[in-house]
């Protein structure tokens, strides 16, 4: 053997093979646990936009409902209230926003016809113009709830104006799906109208 040099001895060997099967079992380990974390991240990532979708609907029913609210009786209360909802969507993707209604409320916050499958008895519904990135007010659905037919005087039975905002929500990964629907609704009671406006 010359100077300077040293063989390698068989507990070395060992210690390399052991070093080798440890690197191969932390890629198979990173294998298996790497699905997984992509997953959760990704459902973070997915869980944040959609949450922050939802707070956007629930912000606009809101703005919506407080404008009409305080525009009982004026004829331009429900266009108010569209444009209103339809400010407080901007920052939401131009094609999420659906519709939104307007509707006289019952005791439950719900419109007359019991529920949000369909928009009827004093009940106006503006569909959204993903174009202009607002609400089409030019042909409203629903039967219509006039102002002249608010009660917003008679001090011991008053009105609520109620404001419903259908978004539907684009999984940005689709691992969950490609949509989801999110939906909120405001109630607010109509605030009194100014003296000259009461019969």
């Amino acid at each position: 053997m010359r100077a300077g040099t040293c063989a390698s001895t068989p507990r070395t060997r060992r210690t390399s093979k052991r070093f080798r099967g440890e690197r191969g079992a932390a890629l198979v380990e990173f294998a298996i646990l790497l699905p997984l974390v992509m997953l959760i991240t990704f459902g973070v990532i997915e869980f944040s936009a959609a949450y922050q979708s939802s707070s956007i609907a629930t912000a606009s029913a809101r703005t919506a409902a407080r404008t009409a609210s305080a525009e009982a009786l004026l004829s331009t209360y429900a266009t108010d209230a569209a444009t209103a909802a339809a400010t407080a969507l901007r920052s939401a993707p131009s094609d999420e926003p659906q519709e939104m209604w307007i509707y006289r409320a019952n005791a439950q916050g719900l419109p007359e016809s019991g529920g949000f499958s369909t928009c009827t008895t004093h009940c106006i519904s503006y569909p959204w113009n993903k174009n202009t990135k607002t609400f089409d007010t030019t042909f409203p659905g629903g039967n219509g709830w006039p102002s002249s037919q608010q009660n917003a005087c008679n001090q011991s039975n008053w009105d609520s104006v109620g404001v419903y905002i259908r978004l539907n929500h684009k999984y940005l990964t689709r691992l969950f799906g490609s949509t989801i629907t999110l939906t909120d609704h405001a109630v607010f009671r109509l605030e009194p109208a100014p003296t000259q406006l009461c019969p």
